[in-house]
């Protein structure tokens, strides 16, 4: 088995803030109690999933050969097996979830699902995929509103579970393609942006450079142009009449823009608020994703800074074991009554336990499963073949090890400490 490439330190730090801006969303929640939106709110909400998201797009696209894709039946079954153990994980975090009566919406089942839809997108060139990832952006919106109406709304209350893959599976693929807090058909979109920056030269500055630019000009242009229809055109008072009836007091401005709509009418659309999945919001978060990857890929080419942020990109290398490990903390009820010790606990252990395990273990305990999971589905599919029962797909070929998360692309294995100071 081939040796792993070393790892990007800024596509981890990038997911280490990604983590903790969720984990900040699920402890101080979206709203005071008189209103107001709270400050994780206003500044992680959307945008930390939406980057976590885009950061795994990237992964996924570094562990299947980065700028030169190498996909055989062998890398699609290794990606099928990390797609089904993690939505098995999520599926199973579930339980503790429901138990502990959390608003987490587990992000992990959505996930799964969207790795399987990227199968046939995995041998796309960058420039493809980026310009699906923006109609996507555009368009999913309006079909996510379309198909609520058409597919079954889930049976259960909470997050899916096991039970519900046997008990509704019909509610739990509605759920998991529009219904949900991640509807699938239109987060693809995310993967899809990943998948093209993955494709490109990350080592290369002029590359985070344009990246950089362009993130912040789309999440600018989303974001301007909807403050003009919703505060020029009279959007805002159309969103509070067909969206929030019952909005009132010093407050309900705050709550048409910030408030998730029910989606009930069309002018859902003109929302911006975190998870509206409206294009406004879409192309926001898309963008804001995309400037946050791009801006953490040129500071650590800063040896200093780099080494300051050693604690993030080690958190960003286990990004299933510390999202995991926090659901269950929040699912203990633990500091409930003290938001802000609850968020300082919660960050500085996760901080602590990835430097530590990461410097004596390497790879996340459950990272390492995953990967195992994928590791054995490879070989199975290669020992397939090799006994000719699965013929290779003509001038494709991965010899890449497996990785949960992502290696630099081949043939780039001694460029700089930033990419082998996590092996």
């Amino acid at each position: 088995m081939p040796l792993a490439a070393p790892r990007i330190a800024g596509v981890d730090v990038a997911r280490g803030l990604a983590l903790l801006g969720m984990f900040s969303v699920h402890v101080f929640g979206d709203f005071e109690p008189d209103g107001s939106p709270t400050v994780a709110w206003q500044l992680a909400g959307g945008r930390s999933s939406a980057t976590f998201a885009l950061v795994a797009g990237v992964g996924l696209a570094l562990t299947t050969g980065g700028r030169t894709p190498r996909i055989d039946r062998g890398s699609l079954a290794s990606v099928t097996a990390r797609a089904l153990s993690v939505g098995l994980i999520g599926l199973l975090l579930g339980y503790a979830a429901n138990a502990g009566g959390l608003s987490v919406d587990v992000i992990l089942a959505f996930y799964a699902l969207l790795f399987l839809l990227a199968l046939p997108l995995l041998a796309l060139r960058a420039r493809t995929l980026a310009c699906l990832a923006l109609a996507l952006g555009v368009v999913s919106p309006f079909l996510v509103h379309l198909l609520r109406g058409a597919l079954p709304e889930p049976a259960f209350d909470g997050d899916p579970t096991l039970q519900d893959v046997v008990t509704d599976p019909a509610g739990l693929l509605g759920d998991l393609l529009v219904h949900g807090d991640y509807p699938v058909l239109a987060w693809t979109a995310y993967l899809c942006a990943g998948l093209a920056i993955g494709r490109l030269d990350l080592f290369d500055r002029r590359t985070a450079t344009r990246l950089l630019t362009a993130g912040l000009a789309l999440a600018a242009t989303a974001w301007l142009v909807c403050s003009f229809w919703l505060l020029r055109r009279g959007g805002l008072e159309r969103l509070r009449q067909s969206e929030f009836p019952d909005a009132t007091g010093p407050h309900a401005r705050d709550q048409v823009r910030w408030d998730i709509p029910d989606g009930t009418t069309w002018w859902s659309m003109l929302s911006r608020a975190p998870h509206s999945t409206s294009p406004f919001d879409m192309l926001h978060t898309l963008g804001a994703a995309t400037a946050l990857l791009a801006a953490v890929l040129l500071l650590t080419r800063i040896t200093v800074v780099r080494r300051a942020l050693m604690p993030l990109a080690a958190a960003g290398s286990m990004p299933l074991t510390l999202y995991t490990a926090h659901v269950l903390f929040l699912a203990t009820g633990a500091l409930n009554g003290s938001t802000g010790l609850q968020y300082a606990v919660l960050v500085t252990g996760s901080l602590l336990f990835a430097v530590v395990w990461r410097l004596t273990r390497g790879r996340g305990p459950l990272e390492a499963l995953v990967a195992e999971a994928a590791r054995r589905a490879r070989k199975w599919e290669r020992r397939r073949r090799a006994q000719g029962s699965t013929p290779a797909l003509p001038g494709r070929r991965s010899d890449h090890a497996d990785r949960l998360e992502q290696p630099e692309p081949t043939g780039r294995t001694n460029r700089t400490e930033s990419q082998d100071q996590h092996r």
